[in-house]
């Protein structure tokens, strides 16, 4: 077995078992046997328990920022390209499924002040998710599909923070709707809330009356 094909034996195996078990009672003897390797070779690898679920971390997000990356390069309208995120954002969950539920329910507290501290790869990573939602909801503002009544980039952070929050739920068993449902929702709640304000009408149909 090559090392890329044990890294990637490792990374799925643990997977596997953070999924299923938590990451907190998974152990690295527990994932190297499973995996078929010697637990050495993890440490080779990764280095420790703590660098398995970063490699997970950060794979899964690198793709997410890609394919949001990649919507904002089609040139769509901002209403448009904010419609094609929150399918897009479901479609990616629901093929890394274990992958998120291991990120949303089992982050390793201690992470928060080392690998996540401010300034941390990492960190920019998640920075970079508010970004280009800000960049989605700037480009919506600016070609007038999409009224934003707060700052951009606050009315970016509700947004991520509200999938994040319907994800993770969902992910907790605490929603019982099925993601496509649950993707169907979200995008009619966000577009409806941000849609472009028009003139009241009057009774005659005369805008302002």
């Amino acid at each position: 077995m090559s090392d890329t094909a044990r890294s990637r034996a490792i990374l799925a195996t643990a997977s596997r078992l953070f999924a299923e078990k938590g990451y907190g009672n998974a152990t690295t003897s527990e994932i190297a046997r499973a995996a078929g390797v010697a637990e050495g070779t993890i440490y080779h690898h990764f280095g420790s328990k703590d660098g398995i679920f970063l490699t997970i971390f950060d794979e899964t997000i690198e793709g997410y920022l890609a394919g949001i990356e990649e919507l904002l390069a089609r040139g769509a309208t901002g209403r448009e390209t904010l419609s094609a995120l929150t399918r897009f954002q479901f479609d990616y969950v629901s093929r890394h499924s274990e992958r998120y539920l291991i990120l949303l329910r089992d982050f390793p507290a201690d992470l928060t002040a080392g690998p996540l501290a401010e300034g941390s790869p990492q960190k920019k990573k998640l920075d970079r998710i508010t970004e280009l939602f800000r960049r989605v909801l700037a480009r919506g503002k600016a070609d007038g599909t999409l009224h934003l009544p707060f700052p951009v980039r606050d009315t970016a952070e509700i947004l991520r923070g509200s999938f994040y929050g319907a994800i993770r739920l969902k992910m907790t068993g605490l929603i019982r709707a099925p993601l496509p449902r649950l993707a169907r929702m979200l995008e009619s709640y966000w577009m409806e809330a941000l849609a472009p304000q028009h003139p009241a009408e009057s009774p005659r149909g005369v805008p302002g009356g």
